[in-house]
């Protein structure tokens, strides 16, 4: 009994240990919705686990992705993270009336660099890529890349600027199809 009634406890205190934040980002064409939990008991715990969607209204391009990071963090202001995620969308109009469904398993990590002057200033460099064996649908490859700067305005809330790009080799041709790129402004929320 006292067994049993552990394993319920520990299925409800679970999800009280993790901490998450929400972010939103948003062009004139595109929005993003992402949101990322630590398995740790604050938002700067070593491993976030993400999901997220992206929908670009010109195009009408979605992508979803969901992923693992593990982060490295040193005395320098530099910040690392290698990790996994798993990538799948549609592209429409790539050739006029057809619609191209991409996936892909991609490897990757980020690069973020906090300035010591200015604690609540970073900026970040991040690439994801996926070669053909690991990349199904219509495509044979895939790059996911970006690079941003945030600010912290209040404790644990970050607004930031970003330029992210999401191409997609198309199997049937060998040319790149680029799902979304652009520049977007956005906001992180920390809980």
């Amino acid at each position: 009994m006292l067994r049993k009634l552990m394993t319920v406890l520990m299925f409800i205190a679970t999800p009280l240990a993790f901490a998450g934040s929400l972010d939103l980002s948003v062009n004139n064409n595109a929005a993003e919705l992402q949101f990322d939990t630590s398995a740790v008991g604050n938002s700067k715990g070593n491993s976030d686990i993400h999901v997220g969607v992206l929908y670009n209204s010109s195009s009408m391009n979605i992508l979803a992705d969901a992923g693992l990071l593990v982060k490295g963090e040193g005395d320098t202001g530099f910040i690392i993270a290698l990790g996994a995620k798993a990538l799948a969308g549609e592209i429409k109009n790539y050739e006029p009336g057809t619609t191209l469904n991409v996936t892909a398993l991609a490897i990757g990590g980020e690069v973020k660099y906090v300035f010591p002057a200015a604690r609540q200033l970073s900026a970040a460099l991040y690439y994801f890529g996926a070669p053909q064996i690991v990349t199904f649908g219509d495509a044979n490859r895939a790059d996911q890349w970006g690079v941003n700067l945030d600010y912290e305005v209040a404790h644990e809330t970050k607004i930031y600027v970003e330029y992210r790009e999401s191409d997609f080799g198309v199997k049937s041709t060998g040319e790149t199809a680029t799902l979304d790129n652009g520049a977007y402004v956005g906001v992180r929320l920390a809980f």
